[in-house]
């Protein structure tokens, strides 16, 4: 277990790695205690049949960056640990284990900030997508015979495929509950429709007149309907930039892997 620095091996899957963040987590929760909200593996090891680098990277959750001066001297304190100054100003990364051989990443975010939220959905992406995954482990594979002793550009070179990938997901998740609304506004305004002219002017529901609500749903309706329109235009722009992209990256790395292999 575990890598030196600059370097970029991966391995298959090993079930040990599971064992690795528990053990790591007790850990974890003794120096953070009440500062941190939530503690969570991530990274190719957190995905069961996805080859990876024997370093396991964590996420651990804050309400805010500055909390983590409460715990800072508690890492500092102790030689296992080290924190990379100047690393991010959306991160803290605190590194386990010496350069000749790092075993673990603990990446220390705010719960609500973007970073955080990308890195826990682009997780659960890979553990539910099987042609990510698939994908995503050719491109890995091939940049890792590429950059063997050169992380930085091994990492760089993925950036774009995360970003593509979290743009289609995201896209296509959100425009499921935009439709939804939009059916339910439209059905909205056809009710009111059917209300204006099926009753007469002076009816009453509930003490309300129905031409007012009518009215009320008329408005609503075409307010909601025609914004969820233009909300799933612009959606499903996106999804196809980013998929046409994420396309793209696939075709070319299949490309390139198949020219190796020959």
């Amino acid at each position: 277990m575990g890598l030196k620095v600059g370097e970029v091996k991966l391995e298959k899957h090993n079930p040990h790695w599971h064992q690795m963040f528990a053990r790591e987590l007790d850990e974890l929760w003794d120096y953070f205690g009440d500062v941190a909200i939530r503690i969570s593996h991530v990274g190719s090891t957190a995905i069961d049949s996805l080859e990876a680098k024997p370093i396991i990277d964590i996420a651990v959750a804050l309400d805010g960056l500055d909390d983590f001066n409460k715990v800072s001297h508690k890492f500092t304190s102790n030689p296992n640990y080290s924190i990379k100054e100047g690393f991010d100003n959306d991160e803290i990364l605190i590194r386990k284990g010496s350069e000749l051989n790092r075993q673990f990443y603990i990446h220390v975010m705010d719960i609500d900030s973007k970073r955080y939220k990308d890195t826990i959905f682009f997780r659960d992406i890979l553990l539910g997508d099987e042609k990510v995954r698939n994908d995503y482990r050719s491109l890995k594979r091939l940049l890792a015979e590429k950059y063997p002793h050169n992380h930085k550009k091994y990492s760089t070179n993925k950036a774009d495929f995360i970003k593509n990938t979290l743009d289609m997901c995201w896209a296509k998740t959100t425009l499921v509950p935009i439709l939804v609304i939009c059916a339910v506004s439209l059905a909205t305004v056809l009710l009111a429709l059917w209300a204006r002219l099926s009753f007469p002017a002076n009816s009453y529901f509930f003490h309300v007149s129905v031409l007012s609500l009518s009215r009320i749903g008329l408005c609503l309706g075409s307010i909601i309907f025609i914004t969820t329109i233009l909300a799933s235009v612009i959606l499903l722009f996106r999804y196809r930039r980013a998929k046409k992209a994420y396309n793209q990256i696939v075709t070319k790395t299949n490309k390139e892997l198949t020219k190796r292999n020959k």
